[in-house]
């Protein structure tokens, strides 16, 4: 209910007659200087001149054609209009600390205003939520005004105020957003059973997950794990590239975790008391590379990212195991991040309206391609195109996420030398042709993989797409429109070539990968034979798949290993200059190259002559 208060106070009204009363003595009190003939102040039609005094202590008048007002514009009168025309003063007072369980918690208000004091309000916002309740304040004496905060309001999704204040002359004043720090109770804050948890029901046994803390606890110790005790705790290193287990945790930070207990783990701060971080704009600073995040609020909240930074990606979901692209964090949960530098930001903010994070422009075309598979997901890979991209790796290309465990992934040779080491490749927007060498990699299981593209930008009227199954010697017809099954073959590393361009130019592509690929395994005679000390061989391969190319003697010893690892498909010329494996040169004589691959194995003879 709102309360209107002017007992005490002079009314509006009241304090208009005063002033109007004392006008003659504030005229005296000047020291205009009027020199004429008339001054009018009648009611009545006159002929003469008015006067305006238009300034302050001292001006000359200025004559006006007619009229029969003398209009007093004095500095004094501008003091006197501008105690009606202020807003109220506002002195408020908030808890810096508020316990979730104390007694008598309260925002106080004292007010000055000469026009009187007509509502004061307190506007509180709700953890999340744009959406402002009003309060009343009561009035205590005739300028305290007080307002309990309920039980309601301190609750781990915190909260924040101001005071509003409307005079006797509808004058507004307010102050700006306070927000208290909140500690909460023991076992207060968990993830069990909460409407904006990530992991309602717990994180469930076998399975890597990302979590993080959704407040700032007294203690955030870490003891010793090891997953043959029960569970482990791993965090990413962006600077030196590897993992680690860490000996506590920090807000803002997600982790790794692992359990093999029966039931799913609850986290909670059981033992140990937290407070929840005030509902201010939080920013996360990142290292260059990939960086593991979490959200220190207990509901969902929006962020902004720097320039140079991409993501947020979940790990996990009810359709697998892996990345997935997604708007905005959730309390509990953690996420992948990729920074181009250390100056890479993400500012998450408690009350916006709508999601704001860096996506990809119109200024181009993206296709986003879609990896699943029985249990894992890939869904952060893409090509494309973009105004101020290069045609070579640049910061709108996206490097792979570090993952634990199994995994499935679409990986791009963006620099055509055979590494496969981004998620996605957006290239100059000056180009139209193109060519994406992409591979799918099974990490650890086996099972069908199904691939999807989705367009996500108009792409241009004569723009065409051809992709290519290497490993199957196939075309696929009408891609992004069909996607690709790859059956279940027991390969780690999957090849696929997709053009994009002009028709003409992808049906020429075309045609030339498929020529260059090899139909089947070979191991080539050595050429010069006999030789001394260098020849050379040529072997081909249909996949990209490991292999091992050794040289072995006549009593079958072997002699030295010139490749082994993972080649990629296509033809290759491999040399051998006559040495052992300590760099020795060997003596004349029959000598054996052997090519073997988990399904070929070819041997051919040589002969070194001195």
């Amino acid at each position: 209910m709102r309360k209107f208060r002017t007992n005490n106070k002079l009314s509006v009204f009241s304090l208009k007659a005063l002033v109007f009363l004392f006008f003659p003595l504030f005229i005296n009190a000047q020291e205009f200087n009027i020199i004429s003939q008339q001054v009018t102040l009648s009611q009545s039609p006159m002929t003469s001149d008015s006067l305006i005094l238009n300034g302050s202590i001292g001006n000359n008048y200025r004559e006006v054609d007619s009229g029969d007002t003398l209009f007093l514009k004095s500095g004094l009168w501008n003091i006197a209009s501008g105690i009606f025309s202020s807003p109220p003063m506002i002195n408020a007072s908030f808890p810096d600390t508020i316990n979730r369980y104390a007694k008598d918690v309260y925002a106080q208000a004292i007010v000055y205003d000469m026009n009187g004091v007509q509502n004061v309000e307190l506007k509180v916002q709700i953890g999340g939520s744009v959406d402002q309740l009003t309060i009343p304040m009561e009035a205590i004496d005739d300028s305290t005004y007080r307002v309990d905060l309920h039980d309601s309001l301190r609750s781990v999704l915190n909260f924040r105020a101001k005071i509003v204040t409307i005079d006797g002359m509808f004058n507004e004043s307010n102050t700006s957003f306070s927000a208290p720090h909140l500690q909460f109770a023991n076992d207060e804050l968990t993830m069990r059973d909460s409407i904006y948890s990530h992991y309602p029901d717990g994180i469930p046994s076998g399975k890597w997950r990302l979590f993080s803390f959704p407040g700032d606890l007294d203690s955030m110790y870490l003891p010793p794990s090891n997953l043959d005790e029960g569970h482990v705790f791993y965090d990413w290193d962006p600077i030196n590239k590897n993992w680690y287990k860490p000996d506590s945790m920090k807000i803002g930070k997600a982790y790794w975790f692992k359990h093999n207990y029966a039931e799913s783990v609850i986290f909670s701060n059981k033992d140990v008391s937290g407070y929840a971080v005030p509902l201010e704009e939080y920013v996360i600073e990142l290292n260059q590379g990939a960086n593991m995040v979490g959200s220190p609020f207990s509901f969902p909240v929006q962020a902004v990212l720097s320039d140079g930074v991409k993501g947020p990606f979940r790990y996990g979901s009810e359709e697998g195991e892996g990345w997935e692209d997604v708007d905005g964090f959730e309390p509990w949960a953690g996420y992948a991040v990729y920074s181009n530098s250390d100056t890479g930001t993400i500012t998450l903010k408690p009350f916006t309206d709508s999601i704001v994070v860096n996506r990809f422009l119109n200024e181009g075309w993206r296709l986003e391609l879609d990896l699943s598979s029985d249990g894992y997901i890939d869904r952060i890979g893409a090509i494309g195109r973009k105004e101020g991209a290069l045609e070579r790796r640049d910061i709108h290309d996206l490097p792979s996420v570090p993952s634990l465990g199994k995994s499935l992934r679409l990986l791009m040779d963006i620099e055509s030398d055979g590494t496969f080491d981004h998620c996605s490749d957006i290239r100059s927007l000056e180009e139209f042709n193109g060519v994406w060498n992409m591979q799918i990699q099974k990490n650890g299981f086996q099972g069908d993989v199904e691939m999807t593209g989705s367009i996500k930008d108009p792409l241009p009227a004569d723009l065409r797409f051809g992709l290519i199954d290497i490993m199957n010697r196939r075309l696929i017809q009408d891609f992004p429109g069909n996607g690709i099954l790859i059956k279940d073959q027991d390969v780690a590393i999957h090849d696929l070539i997709l053009i994009a361009g002009e028709e003409s130019y992808v049906n020429q592509m075309i045609d030339q990968i498929f020529s260059d690929i090899p139909e089947e395994y070979s191991l080539g005679q050595n050429y010069p034979n006999p030789f001394n000390p260098t020849t050379q061989m040529e072997i081909a391969l249909p996949v990209t798949e490991r292999i091992s190319l050794s040289i072995y003697n006549l009593l079958g010893q072997k002699v030295v290993t010139l490749y082994t690892g993972e080649m990629k498909y296509g033809y290759h010329t491999m040399r051998w200059n006559g040495m052992d494996q300590f760099g020795r040169p060997v003596s004349s004589g029959v000598y054996f190259s052997e090519l073997r691959t988990k399904s070929f194995r070819k041997t051919k003879k040589m002969l070194l002559l001195k």
